[in-house]
């Protein structure tokens, strides 16, 4: 019947290759689809491109847990990979000795690509390094394609290419398990890559590309620029700094922000018991540097918590809800976890996905909407991520280690307002000092309400401040929903799919 999903189908015991037997790795409808493609599109396997020489590859490093922490040096993991583009925040960091160690023989550089070549849901993810992000090192989870030949080919248009819906396909094919993981390592270069033939066409969307991803790049590192300069420019009551234009060779620029960065620590101290909260004996609760760096902004800021924002009705609170691992996977409405934050936005490929129904029974208790600001709750290293949702994010659920936090009154306090603030040092640092273990994760439970935001007292500043955040966050949300059709209208460049 047409249009019917195939349930099975046959292949001779001729065709079984290296005797892989996992009906999946033989999807007749992958080359069939290739077959479509093949006046219009150059097929071309990731083997053949290695061979002559236009592309190379090389796998990352595994190095030891005892190197994590060491240093501020981003070591850069599967989930450390978002968007098409590198976390701001990596989980772990490394000492600068180490990266000398290895630099040689990692050699990023910008135009790279790192593709996820092991784990789970995350293979096949590719990410393309700008001249932004080459001081790190890599994990041997990753491996690095390098186009050494670009006269038909770009690391931008590589990526296009490897978001091919088709690739895709391809590459769910020939991800098996390996003992605890899944890996596509070994196979990878049987991947059929469709470039358009048309040279024109084929341009058009390498520059295409490159302007998405160089783009987000640039607005990411205004985005880094911002949270570093942010506690400076609120203590002082000024922005000026922070509207700067990003240095293109400025070694310091980069979008990476220390893993070290949020969790300064501080000298031992003494507190009378008549200032203990509660029954909270947990010593970097009350962290007098902490006290010390909101004392330093009140002058130019008014100090205010946000359980009096939601006091007084300019702010509201809620928790997301877990829907049950039986419903992953039932539909496509996205049901959004803590690692589906990233760099102040949300991932365009949340991990797990509902169906209309579960949506239905449990939207009327989120009701989630756009410039809504949600923030980790529960985890580990992401407590405290931030990110706003886009109207193009809708609709969606989120899971219970997510506050959703919504502005009533945007006189107040503007959403994009808030989520600066609240990627601030100062209330970063607040969100590790009252981060605490509840049996195998973290949470900030309750004490999120304690948190104390320092909004700026001169109405010009906030203004300037909501607009500048406002701007670069929605730019890079404009980018990266074009960078979800990159792959499509690759492979369809003669349906005029858009």
């Amino acid at each position: 019947m047409k249009g019917a999903a195939r349930i099975g189908f046959r292949i001779s015991s001729s065709e079984i290759r290296n005797n892989i037997f996992v009906p999946k790795y033989y999807d007749p409808d992958i080359d069939s689809r290739l077959e479509e493609l093949h006046g219009t599109h150059e097929l071309v396997t990731v083997q053949q491109l290695l061979d002559e020489k236009r592309l190379a590859m090389w796998q990352g490093k595994y190095i030891g847990k005892m190197h994590y922490g060491t240093g501020p040096v981003p070591y850069i993991r599967t989930s450390d990979i978002a968007n098409w583009e590198l976390r701001g925040s990596p989980k772990h960091g490394v000492t600068e000795a180490l990266r000398q160690r290895w630099k040689a023989k990692q050699d990023v550089r910008a135009n790279d690509v790192l593709l996820v070549h092991e784990g789970t849901y995350l293979i096949g993810t590719p990410c393309l390094l700008t001249r932004w992000d080459t001081h790190i090192l890599f994990q041997h989870h990753l491996a690095k394609l390098r186009v050494l030949d670009e006269e038909e080919l770009s690391g931008p248009l590589l990526v296009a290419a490897l978001l091919a819906p088709v690739v895709q396909r391809q590459i769910r094919s020939k991800q098996l398990t390996a003992d605890v993981i899944d890996s596509i390592v070994g196979r990878f270069p049987e991947v059929v890559l469709p470039l358009p033939s048309d040279p024109q066409r084929r341009l058009a969307l390498s520059i295409e590309a490159r302007e998405i991803f160089e783009g987000r790049a640039r607005l990411r590192v205004q985005l880094a620029s911002i949270a570093r300069g942010l506690d400076e420019a609120l203590r002082r009551g000024e922005v000026d700094a922070l509207e700067g234009v990003v240095d293109d060779d400025d070694p310091e620029a980069s979008g990476l922000i220390s893993f070290l960065g949020d969790r300064a620590g501080f000298q031992a101290f003494r507190i009378s018991t008549s200032d203990i909260s509660g029954d909270t004996l947990v010593p970097r609760y009350y962290n007098p540097g902490t006290v010390a760096q909101l004392a330093a902004m009140a002058d130019a800021c008014e100090l205010v918590s946000i359980h009096q924002l939601v006091q007084e009705g300019a702010l509201s609170l809620t928790t997301g809800h877990e829907v049950g691992k039986l419903a992953y996977g039932t539909g496509s409405i996205p049901f959004v976890r803590t690692s589906d934050l990233a760099n102040w936005e949300l991932k365009h490929d949340p991990k797990q996905r509902v169906s209309r129904a579960i949506f239905d029974a449990f939207a009327p208790k989120q009701s989630v909407q756009a410039e809504d600001v949600l923030v980790v709750r529960d985890g580990t290293y992401l407590v405290g991520t931030s990110a706003i949702v886009a109207e193009s994010d809708l609709p969606l659920l989120i899971s219970g280690g997510v506050y959703r936090v919504r502005v009533h009154d945007s006189g107040r306090i503007d959403p994009f307002l808030l989520l600066a603030l609240l990627n601030t040092q100062v209330v970063k640092r607040q969100v590790r000092d009252k981060q605490f273990t509840r049996d195998v994760i973290d949470t900030l439970g309750h004490r999120f309400e304690e948190i104390v935001l320092p909004i700026p007292r001169s109405a010009d500043v906030q203004n300037r401040l909501t607009k500048l955040v406002r701007t670069t966050v929605e730019r890079r949300v404009g980018l990266r929903d074009n960078a979800t059709k990159l792959g499509r209208n690759l492979e369809a460049v003669n349906r005029n799919v858009r």
